[in-house]
């Protein structure tokens, strides 16, 4: 499969999908100046090509009692790639790559419980090629994936549909569930919009058996909860963002707080982490190039007071991002929602 041809209307479609991923066809025409209907027509080609996809990102409490783990796994005997395969079919695993450094692999873990992440690292052991595991539990985080923007619009276009989608700060993410177990009519809902974050109230209705006044209530109240959110997903090479990369940072003592707000409001970054490490900032992020990296360590990570050493890695190969599968083969994949409590 070849990269899809995107023109300049592509691109700024995707740029305002990041932006407000469930917003009408309407509304996304009238901040661009373009047809809604040849918006629809464009997206519906890319979402053909596998190319981009609008799922859920839940809320931790939906899923978990339990705060991600960030591993990394040295191996012996094996190719990186044969044992990232063999690694797939393990439970709970959010992110799986490939990376430069010590550590020729990295996964993200988020279990149901703390005793399933326990029993998830162990797994890990015992896969064939696996010499060492690395395991940093996260302790804070604040999301960024859900955020990031690879700025395709003007920023009086990006003004227009944040003020569409009403978008809030995303804040530090807990694994706190809700006041009150959901309801059945609830969590049909959720599951639905983790699927297919675009799909309509009435069409959400439809598949769950609920009636359209119905599902109309509880979908806005799932969205204004915020128990799931819309997420574009996209092929990133296939915008031009090559190099993905994983930044590990040793912090002053008392700094950790202000280095990673100033992380979270780079651009780049995609998520900034503090973890039980004697790294204790883990930070992922995207850019165009290897050369745009070396400009963001010295030109932009450089500047944050606070930080006393970096270790830099990029992700040769990333086959699965929040729960999703994806390659430049096929595009994107299966999508691995996690199981509601």
């Amino acid at each position: 499969m070849t990269s899809p041809l995107l023109d300049e209307l592509d691109r700024r479609l995707i740029g305002a999908l990041h932006l407000a991923p469930r917003a009408t066809w309407d509304d996304i025409g009238a901040v661009l100046s373009a047809d809604a209907g040849t918006l629809k027509r464009r997206y519906d080609r890319l979402h053909e090509a596998r190319m981009v996809r609008v799922i859920g990102q839940a809320d931790w409490g939906m899923h978990s009692t339990a705060m991600p783990v960030h591993v990394f796994l040295d191996i012996t005997g094996e190719t990186p790639l044969a044992v990232l395969d063999r690694l797939r079919g393990l439970p709970h695993l959010q992110l799986l790559a490939q990376i430069s450094g010590d550590y020729p692999l990295y996964a993200v873990v988020h279990a149901p419980s703390e005793a399933a992440t326990s029993e998830a690292i162990d797994r890990m052991f015992s896969v064939p090629g696996v010499r060492r595991v690395k395991a940093l539990p996260a302790l804070s985080t604040l999301r960024r994936g859900i955020t990031w923007d690879p700025q395709f619009l003007t920023d009086t276009e990006r003004a227009g549909l944040l003020e569409l989608t009403g978008t809030r700060p995303e804040g530090t993410a807990t694994a706190t569930p809700p006041a009150k177990p959901l309801s059945e009519a609830e969590r049909t809902v959720v599951t639905q919009l983790l699927q297919d974050s675009r799909a309509s109230a009435a069409s959400i209705g439809r598949a769950a058996g609920l009636a359209t006044s119905t599902a109309h209530r509880v979908v806005r109240r799932v969205l204004d909860e915020r128990w799931v959110q819309p997420r574009l997903e996209i092929v990133s090479d296939w915008l031009g963002f090559q190099t993905p990369f994983v930044l590990r940072l040793r912090i002053a003592p008392g700094e950790t707080p202000d280095v990673m707000r100033r992380i979270d409001r780079l651009p780049q970054t995609r998520l900034a982490a503090h973890v039980a490490s004697d790294m204790s900032v883990l930070a992922t992020g995207l850019v165009t190039d290897r050369s745009a990296l070396a400009l963001f360590v010295d030109n932009e990570l450089a500047r944050i007071p606070g930080i006393l050493a970096a270790s830099v890695d990029v992700m040769l190969a990333e086959p699965r991002r929040y729960w999703l599968d994806r390659d430049l083969t096929s595009g994107l994949g299966t999508f691995h929602a996690p199981t509601l409590l």
